[in-house]
């Protein structure tokens, strides 16, 4: 249930975003963007080169992995242009947006229209679409809507959830292919092109230019270290806080604030986790550029405070722990919960 009336947040919440728009907080960043995007550019393009050129498996494994690096430094860059962060024009945000996915082999279209429906309904059953997540429940609803071999499988997720992040870099982008079956538009024709010459670049094209050895080692790094890392930049942030449904009647401020995890750290926190670590402050102003998030903490806390509202922040190592956690809890509480429900019955 909610513990702040829906107009006492309201009001707080329009003099939170009054108080940074006054402070500068919202004013596009380009100078930073510039500077995110040529690292962003020329590491990705530095690290294919090595690739190329590695003459042995320990330079070939250090190319692969800032190649993976590099990747998610992109995928943050198209999640800032997703929210409008960038540019204050929406063309060019989507231009470059467009660009980012491209080289990850996902479609910017399809990957927004999900994400925009995490952020309007974060942690909440049926509407985030980032709480669905085969042979992995975070809430004991959700252990109980899976059946056979996934709920059997649950029972360990705490312990396969980290090799599980393996295959996210094809999930990702394998799985947009049903985007175009259901959207089969002459308009979406040049964005099959665009996602079909990513998904080439990506998972074809080492089996082509490398001998079979190279190829499989160049394929198997580079999916499974970015799958792993980009796992790790997103699923701390709200795996492990609470879950609201609509019956709990709550304000935008606080379902936002109470289902978001911040992660401790500086700058090489920022750049690792591509901003993701300020999850609170991105998810009640998503607008925001990356590198201003961190001024906007002390107005969130402020306002927090002052309505009792539960402001939380770790550092990546508890975030971590309290996630791995709740991955044991879940199904081990919805089987209690069960055996209480049948022996209630039986009395």
């Amino acid at each position: 249930m909610a513990s702040v009336s829906i107009p006492a947040a309201t009001l707080a919440y329009a003099r939170l975003k009054k108080d940074a728009q006054e402070a500068g907080i919202f004013e596009r960043s380009l100078s930073f963007y510039v500077a995110l995007a040529l690292f962003a550019f020329l590491g990705y393009g530095l690290s294919v080169w090595a690739i190329l050129v590695a003459g042995n498996y320990a330079l070939l494994a250090l190319a692969c992995l800032s190649f993976s690096f590099f990747s998610v430094q992109f995928g943050g860059l198209m999640h800032d242009c997703g929210h409008r962060a960038v540019f204050a024009s929406i063309k060019n945000n989507d231009i470059l947006g467009y660009i980012c996915s491209a080289l990850l082999g996902m479609v910017f279209d399809n990957w927004k229209s999900r994400h925009n429906a995490h952020h309007g309904h974060p942690n909440e059953a049926d509407l985030d679409p980032d709480m669905e997540i085969p042979f992995i429940a975070i809430s004991e609803e959700l252990y109980l809507r899976k059946s056979g071999l996934q709920r059997w499988l649950v029972a360990f997720q705490a312990f396969y959830y980290y090799p599980l992040g393996a295959i996210v870099s094809f999930s990702n982008r394998l799985g947009a292919v049903s985007y175009f079956l259901r959207d089969r538009s002459r308009a979406s024709v040049w964005k099959v092109a665009v996602y079909a010459g990513g998904v080439f670049f990506l998972f074809v094209s080492p089996f082509i230019f490398f001998p079979l050895e190279k190829a499989l080692f160049v394929f198997a790094l580079v999916h499974v270290s970015s799958g792993i890392y980009l796992a790790n930049c997103f699923a701390p942030n709200h795996k492990g806080m609470p879950q609201v449904d609509a019956s709990d009647n709550m304000s935008f401020l606080e379902q936002q604030v109470i289902t978001a995890r911040n992660v401790r750290g500086g700058f090489l926190t920022d750049l690792l986790l591509v901003g993701l670590n300020h999850q609170t402050e991105h998810h009640l102003f998503p607008y925001t550029p990356r590198n201003k998030l961190g001024l906007l903490k002390p107005y969130v806390q402020k306002v927090c405070e002052e309505l009792g509202i539960e402001f939380t922040e770790v550092g990546f190592v508890e975030t971590n722990r309290i996630l791995i956690r709740e991955l044991a809890n879940v199904p081990r509480a919805a089987r209690q919960a069960q055996v209480s429900a049948r022996l209630a019955t039986a009395d």
